[in-house]
């Protein structure tokens, strides 16, 4: 999955889009979310972080402080990149599955989902009508991972390489579902079609699972809260300079 059509980070403010007609830069559907609280995530962490002292229990004492810190607290990212580059490499697999160009060799952990990929390629015979769409709304921008026709209905899906089907998908797909407008192949800008549903598409080492999301207006306006919240936090410094007299 190459970088989204549009596409660019702003420093400090995370992923935006760049409209093709008027020019304007709005946030990505995913750096909104980010908004939300992970309580997870620290835990998350934690465990990355135990686990590689573990591991290095035997060669810690031959590092400096500083540079044994430095190895620690960097092992929850350099997990979370390898993770990020298996769902990239999956993704253009599918990408390119679904438009008849060659498959890409899998390699690496990425290798262990092509069984899951293929199954649901076969199993579900998706009729894919855009990939990698990229979609403009209400001031956010984000990118489909695919649109297509399976058993006779209009879907619009997103696949996830991550251990389950968490339920900010919901608000993924939500956000591209009312979209306003999308980015055709020869750059012309159409309006977003009627879906009949949406699906998040789970593929694992072990197999594939194809879920219907509910993706309908609620989700849609939790999304657009989050954005609310996103131009909050991005904005003017709320704390006054000046104390009160």
């Amino acid at each position: 999955m190459s970088t989204p059509a549009l596409a660019h980070n702003v420093r400090g403010r995370g992923r935006h889009y760049t409209h093709p007609v008027d020019g304007e830069d709005v946030p990505s559907i995913t750096n909104i979310i980010g908004v939300l609280d992970k309580p997870a995530l620290p835990r998350w962490a934690a465990k990355m972080v135990a686990e590689q002292a573990w591991k290095m229990r035997h060669s810690l004492d031959g590092l400096g402080e500083d540079e044994a810190v430095d190895v620690l607290k960097g092992s929850p990212w350099r997990n979370s990149g390898r993770a990020a580059n298996r769902g990239t490499s999956v993704h253009d697999y599918l990408e390119a599955a679904a438009n008849g160009d060659p498959l890409p060799t899998l390699e690496g952990d990425a290798a262990r989902y092509q069984k899951a990929a293929d199954e649901f390629l076969s199993k579900w015979e998706p009729t894919f009508h855009r990939t990698e769409c990229t979609v403009f709304g209400d001031g956010y921008a984000g990118t489909a991972d695919f649109i297509a026709t399976i058993g006779g209905r209009l879907l619009l899906g997103d696949y996830k390489t991550s251990k389950a089907l968490y339920p900010e998908i919901a608000l993924q797909l939500a956000a591209i579902r009312y979209a306003d407008s999308m980015v055709a192949v020869d750059g012309d800008i159409e309006l977003t079609p009627i879906y009949d549903g949406c699906v998040g598409v789970l593929l694992t080492p072990d197999g594939v699972q194809v879920r219907e999301i509910d993706a309908g207006l609620d989700a849609y306006k939790a999304f657009m809260a989050c954005l609310a919240a996103w131009r909050w936090r991005k904005g003017p410094n709320p704390v006054g300079k000046e104390e009160v007299a």
